[in-house]
Formats: C-alpha cells, sequence, structure tokens
C-alpha cells in the first residue's frame, strides 16, 4: 500500500514537503531547497530548526551555482571580468551563490520524494541562465540528494554545487562527538577574512581525521580534499557519540572537496551543536582560481548526488 503525501505547509521558508518512509521523517522547504530536519527512528540527524522561523545560517540550504566564497565578488571567466554582489559584508565576499533564499517550486510531491526546480536568470556579476533540479527521496539508507543543473542559455557557465546540511549525533555540542573523515589535504585559510591559501597534507596535524577521534574544542572551519574512498566508491564522513550514534553523509566523485565547520557562534542555540559537512564540487575561492570550476556548456547538464544516514552501533 503506498501511503499518501501530506499536505504541503505555507510557512516562512516557503511551502515546506514533509516526507516519510523506512524509519526516516524529513521536512524540505521550497526557499533554498532547504532540509530543514531528518531523522530516523525519532532521532536526529541534522540540527533541526522550525520552519516557521527564519532559517539559522544556511542550514541544509543547496548552494549553487557555486559553494563558500567568491573572494571579494570578483573573478574573470573567460577573458571576462565580473563583480559580484557582496553578501557576506564582514569578510568582503560573495557567499554561498545565488539560490539560497530563492523559492523554488515544489514540482512533485510523494509520502518519500520531493522534486523542487528554479531557474538562475541572469545578473549581475552571473549573466548566464542555468535551471536547477533538486531530488529529495528517503530511501533505505537515509535521505538521497539528487541535483542537477542544465545550462539553458548561450554561453559556457561557471558552475559549482555545494549543500550546507549540519550533522548531528547525541549529545548538545559538537565538542563531545568524534569524527570521521578519510581526506589526505585540507586547504589553509589566512586571517579573519577566510582566503583561502595552499593545500597541504593532513598527515601530522590536528586536522587530521583519518582515524576517528573526538573533535574536543578544535575550531574547523576547512575545505578537505584528496579523499579516500570507501569500497563502493563513495566518499563519506560521519560523526558519532561515545556509544558509537550518530549520522554520516555519503556522496560521490562529482564532489571532490568537502568543508567542515563546527559551527562556532555567539548564540548558544547554535555554538557548535551540530557539524556542517558540505560536499563541494569545487575548493572556497574557486571562481576565483578556476581549480575544480564546472564549464557547464550550452545545453550541457551536470548532476551530483549525497545521501544522509544514521551511523548505528556495531
Amino acid at each position: 500500500m503506498t501511503r499518501s503525501a501530506l499536505p504541503l505547509q505555507d510557512t516562512a521558508n516557503g511551502q515546506v514537503a514533509t516526507l516519510a518512509a523506512n524509519g526516516f521523517t524529513a521536512q524540505v522547504a521550497a526557499n533554498g531547497a532547504t532540509v530543514v530536519s531528518l531523522e530516523y527512528n525519532s532521532r536526529p540527524l541534522v540540527r533541526a530548526f522550525d520552519p516557521r522561523s527564519p532559517r539559522p545560517v544556511f542550514s541544509g540550504a543547496i548552494l549553487a551555482p557555486w559553494p563558500n566564497r567568491v573572494i571579494d565578488g570578483a573573478y574573470s571567466w573567460q577573458g571576462q571580468d565580473q563583480q559580484l554582489e557582496i553578501t557576506e559584508p564582514e569578510r568582503g565576499h560573495a557567499l554561498h551563490g545565488l539560490v539560497m533564499d530563492t523559492a523554488f517550486e515544489i514540482a512533485e510531491h510523494r509520502a518519500d520524494f520531493a522534486q523542487l526546480r528554479t531557474v538562475i536568470e541572469p545578473s549581475a556579476g552571473y549573466p548566464y541562465r542555468v535551471q536547477l533540479v533538486v531530488e529529495y527521496r528517503l530511501e533505505a539508507g537515509g535521505l538521497r540528494t539528487f541535483a542537477a543543473a542544465t545550462n539553458l542559455g548561450e554561453g559556457t557557465a561557471p558552475f559549482g554545487w555545494g549543500s550546507h546540511a549540519y550533522l548531528v549525533a547525541p549529545g548538545k555540542k559538537a565538542d563531545e562527538w568524534t569524527f570521521t573523515l578519510p581526506a589526505g589535504k585540507v586547504q589553509l585559510t589566512d586571517g579573519a577574512r577566510l582566503l583561502p591559501k595552499e593545500v597541504v597534507e593532513v598527515s601530522g596535524t590536528e586536522l587530521d581525521f583519518r582515524t576517528p577521534k573526538p573533535i574536543g574544542d578544535l575550531f574547523i572551519d576547512h575545505a578537505y580534499t584528496g579523499l579516500a574512498a570507501g569500497a563502493d566508491g563513495l566518499f563519506s564522513a560521519s560523526i558519532t557519540d561515545t556509544k558509537g550514534l550518530g549520522s554520516q553523509i555519503t556522496w560521490d566523485e562529482a564532489c571532490p572537496w568537502v568543508q567542515i565547520h563546527t559551527a562556532d557562534r555567539d548564540d548558544p542555540a547554535l555554538d557548535r551543536t551540530g557539524l556542517a559537512i558540505e560536499p563541494m564540487t569545487c575548493p572556497p575561492g574557486g571562481f576565483n582560481s578556476g581549480q575544480d570550476v564546472i564549464a557547464l556548456a550550452p545545453g550541457a547538464s551536470h548532476e551530483a548526488s549525497w545521501l544522509i544516514g544514521p551511523v548505528q552501533p556495531r
């Protein structure tokens, strides 16, 4: 018997679709194609928020057409200089793309599935027309995100994906969790503006989580690469409590980078209460350096996928 979809709800974050299947429940908001909540057998896997209130610090949002920062909002693409709006004024950068606050259309909604669509229209600093289709599906292993971008315009567009989920494990803070990330390299940053610097080996540094270890009071706001795939050919990262309960995110080779952030904030309700684990197709400053930026030709598409699920004690 197929379960009927619950009605869409109107909230401060646009329409919200509720999904339920395989022991999981999730909420997805139209604004930013945002994952509002995800639970497995009533245990939270991401830091949830009340969709009737403003979304806190990008929680669960889709990041496109670039993740992380464009330094000074300025970049050059195929011989043309571009200037984006500065959306992170305290650091002077263009942050997390153009669709964080876009009202996606919920084009399809079933009990275990939602498809959201929008089109990035040409604008200052990004004179390209790109369609985004983001699908959420509750599978046996968790919440699958499938993201596809198609260039509807005439020029080749620079493009990058990212997602901004804050994963959680039982307990109040990241300080209590054990983190595992099989990544051999990390990008250093410079100063309060978090300017990207060189990529170095993690070996011998406190940022090495190839062997599971507690986060403690370590501050992390770094992009990792040099990812080691598992036997299934996928990349993954996880957090667990002392009993081995937690959450994990698994993603494919479309995203060779992952941003990790310990969510340090002045607000006690947000401070280190989740660990941002953000698969990305390109690094911070990718539009500036050109590294791993997708050249999306007219009519071409690019796809990426990731899955958030539970970790259980062995």
